[in-house]
């Protein structure tokens, strides 16, 4: 079987996604499943014939996250200027080795991937859940520009890591 592509970008990075609504679930008869691309997020279905479509039923989450270790800045007039680190991210969202935030609050972020790259801005990301040390983030709007340098830094996580296309992930 040839390994799947995403149709916009051509990234063999792709993750089974699940389904949404009757249409979805009637084709799957027919081995069309979604799947959703790890870097330009399109969203498409496709022929896969490899067996039984697993679609995370453990994990809804669409992207897979990845371990990473980069510094962010919240830029929030109430809160004192602090340096956290996000410990793994995705084009979605993150974890924000951070505290203070209830859940359900608007943030805005600045990531620093290195001293050499160019910072990366998020303009609205929403807390979704609060652990004791850390808050998972959601990316909710990201500027053009800034979007490409995050996944590139996806990009860059994902072959680093050693994860090819995860079609059952």
């Amino acid at each position: 079987m040839r390994e799947l592509h995403c149709p916009v970008c051509a990234s063999s990075f792709v993750r089974a996604t699940y389904q949404e609504g009757r249409a979805e679930r009637l084709v799957s008869h027919f081995n069309i499943f979604p799947f959703r691309c790890q870097l330009c997020t399109n969203r498409f279905r496709a022929f896969y014939s490899g067996g039984r479509h697993n679609t995370q039923a453990f994990d809804r989450r669409q992207y897979t996250r990845l371990s990473a270790s980069i510094e962010a800045q919240v830029l929030d007039y109430k809160q004192p200027i602090v340096i956290n680190r996000i410990t793994n991210i995705s084009m979605d969202g993150c974890t924000l080795q951070a505290t203070g935030f209830p859940k359900g609050a608007f943030l805005e972020l600045v990531l620093k991937p290195t001293m050499e790259e160019e910072a990366i801005r998020i303009e609205t990301a929403m807390v979704c859940s609060v652990r004791p040390s850390s808050i998972g983030v959601r990316f909710l709007e990201i500027p053009p520009e800034h979007y490409r340098r995050l996944a590139q830094i996806v990009l860059g996580l994902l072959v680093g890591q050693g994860l090819g296309p995860t079609l059952n992930a």
